[in-house]
């Protein structure tokens, strides 16, 4: 078969094993949600509901007064996935948020898995394709790209990863210098409009590895070879960049660093040798206290775990995987967080992490997701393993042109044709050595050991499918479109009784209605306006009546109200510039959270399935 077939039957195989993944949400994913997560399923539903009203309604994509009137939310300050929200706008408009949703879950390994193959063969890393389709397999479908899949396909979804590293080792190459820098400018802005979290650790990560990787009489030069398509770069990518970051750190409801409890979010040291819950083998009952179904990063099990460092000592003279192992390592370490914690527990032993974890940028980051750099890193030292260890030689396809680490191995055939030419002598002068050593040829009994010690280690990682749950449905009230009769057109509604569930049922309303009226709260980071420091918290805060309210969701107890808790109530709702107030009958203490409601506005009109009161301004 020919190269072009054999590289499709890849892409192809990649993308079946995502739908699988996900063959539970797509078997009807509008009435279906990830089990392990819907709340931010329910966020990204409701930005890309709202990336589609940029096309319908010229709305703005970086900040929104739709959620969380009558502040607002800042959406280049939250995780608003503009680059695959606005390609995908169309889906969107024809067949709703919950199916686009579904396509970037799905998009989000497979393309990971695709963009490391291609990277692992163009930048001559490996010879084999087998190799190379193992290790992609693991840098998207690894334990850690699994659970990030449960609701995170903005984190999950790391396809730009290796076109930017593939853009960086291009830099040494002689040629067109502002084509060069213009390519990884915007590969880069592309990032940022994913996740910018993936993108910072990709750049931490890539310098700690070429700190480790090149000589020291090497750093110099290559520095010096780099920087001017660099320069291009940071001011390509400056230039396009530079409303959007500034909205995002000095604009409306923008907030410095995370809240403190986040910073405890850390990957807990006994993780490392347990299977993730999503694997064959996983034991949720074992691992329940390790941290939740979306942040297993480290959950490599103890087969991999004693395979790494056999797989380093073999390989230690190879100078990319010995670059790759002690990166693998450092970041394992700093992402056990400020304290280190173990079974679920926090030890009397502090974490690297803590060194960092007040910097700029640095106080933005989820400790734990650390170690999502570990999984690349594991992948791409498999794949080296299996093309020096386990792919006979003579099943390797020549190497690929343009390497950027080539082997210092003999050229073949198609390397010699080129050798004598002027494209051949530069792109020679260009190569790096990924490799130090001649490679000996393996026994075959050696390779069949190593081939066993591989299936042992990976085997119990295959991941079982996604699984989902009925999606709670809307009021009628909104389904049908009645609301449109009783609410005015950009009127802001309140949901009460209030709280996180009740938020999290007023943005999936609202995406229900294509986000044609504004709601109170949600779920979200803005500043906490409580911190001199505007540190970020998760949703709104709670006014009194708010919390009055949701006591009475919570116990179903009525109390009888005084003057002084409606003149409040009358001052929250004017807080809110609030029009229409909302309760649905579905709630477990509907009836006496109206009944307090009624003492507060007054009586309210019942209307299909919920009760509305109308603000008088």
């Amino acid at each position: 078969m020919k190269t072009g077939g054999k590289n499709a039957l890849v892409v192809v195989s990649y993308v079946v094993f995502s739908v699988v993944l996900f063959h539970h949400l797509w078997a009807a994913p509008q009435t279906r949600m990830l089990a392990d997560n819907n709340q931010d399923q329910v966020f990204f539903e409701w930005v890309l509901t709202h990336a589609a009203r940029l096309f319908t309604h010229g709305d703005t994509p970086f900040f929104t007064d739709q959620l969380n009137a009558p502040l607002g939310v800042n959406l280049m300050a939250n995780t608003s996935i503009l680059g695959l929200a606005l390609p995908l706008a169309p889906i969107t408009l024809l067949f709703g948020a919950p199916v686009t949703f579904a396509v970037i879950s799905t998009i989000a390994p497979a393309g990971t898995a695709v963009a490391w193959f291609f990277m692992l063969l163009r930048c001559g890393v490996v010879r084999s394709r087998v190799a190379a389709y193992l290790g992609a397999l693991f840098c998207g479908f690894g334990p850690a790209m699994i659970s990030q899949t449960t609701g995170h396909p903005n984190i999950a979804g790391q396809f730009m990863i290796p076109l930017i590293l593939w853009a960086v080792f291009r830099m040494r190459e002689p040629g067109d210098t502002v084509r060069k820098g213009l390519v990884l400018a915007g590969l880069v802005v592309y990032q940022c409009f994913i996740n910018e979290e993936v993108l910072f650790l990709a750049a931490f990560a890539l310098l700690v590895f070429l700190l480790v990787y090149l000589r020291p009489s090497q750093m110099l030069p290559a520095a010096r070879a780099a920087l001017p398509a660099l320069g291009v770069t940071a001011l390509a990518a400056g230039l396009v960049m530079a409303y959007p970051l500034w909205h995002q750190f000095t604009g409306p409801q923008a907030y410095h660093g995370l809240p403190d409890f986040v910073h405890g979010f850390s990957a807990d040291l006994y993780g490392f040798s347990n299977f993730s819950r999503r694997s064959i083998l996983g034991d949720i009952p074992r691992i329940e206290k390790l941290g939740g179904p979306t942040e297993e990063n480290t959950f490599f099990g103890w087969p991999l775990l004693l395979l790494l460092p056999a797989a380093a000592a073999s390989l230690w003279r190879h100078r990319g995987a010995r670059a790759l192992f002690v990166t693998a390592v450092v970041f394992s370490l700093l992402s056990l967080g400020p304290v280190v914690r173990y079974k679920g527990e926090e030890t009397t032993w502090h974490g690297p992490w803590r060194f960092l974890v007040d910097l700029p940028l640095f106080d933005s980051v989820v400790p734990t997701r650390v170690a999502l750099v570990v999984t690349p890193l594991v992948g791409v030292l498999l794949a080296i393993l299996a093309d020096r260890f386990v792919v006979p030689p003579v099943t390797r396809p020549e190497p690929v042109e343009e390497a950027a680490f080539a082997s210092e191995a003999p050229a073949t055939d198609a390397v010699a044709d080129t050798a004598g030419t002027d494209d051949g002598k530069a792109r020679d002068k260009a190569r790096d050595t990924f490799q130090d050593d001649d490679e000996e040829p393996l026994p075959y009994a050696g390779r069949w050991l190593w081939a066993a010690a591989l299936a042992m280690a990976l085997l119990p990682l295959v991941p079982t499918p996604q699984p989902t749950n009925d999606r709670p449905a809307a009021p009628v009230f909104f389904s049908s479109g009645i609301w449109r009769e009783h609410v005015p057109d950009q009127a802001t509604v309140v949901v009460i009784p209030g709280g996180w569930w009740e938020g999290l049922d007023a943005m999936r309303w609202a995406v229900d209605s294509d986000i044609d009226f504004k709601i109170a709260g949600g779920y979200f980071l803005a500043p906490d306006p409580n911190d001199p420091e505007r540190k970020a918290m998760f949703g709104p805060t709670y006014p009194p009546t708010w919390s009055l309210l949701g006591q009475v969701g919570n116990d179903g107890v009525v109390p009888q109200l005084g003057p002084e808790y409606v003149a409040q109530a009358r001052t929250d709702l004017a807080y809110w510039k609030a029009d229409r107030v909302i309760l649905a009958d579905s709630h477990g203490n509907s009836d006496a959270v109206r009944q307090t409601a009624d003492q507060l506005f007054g009586p309210g009109e019942h209307i299909a399935d919920v009760w509305v009161w109308k603000v008088q301004h």
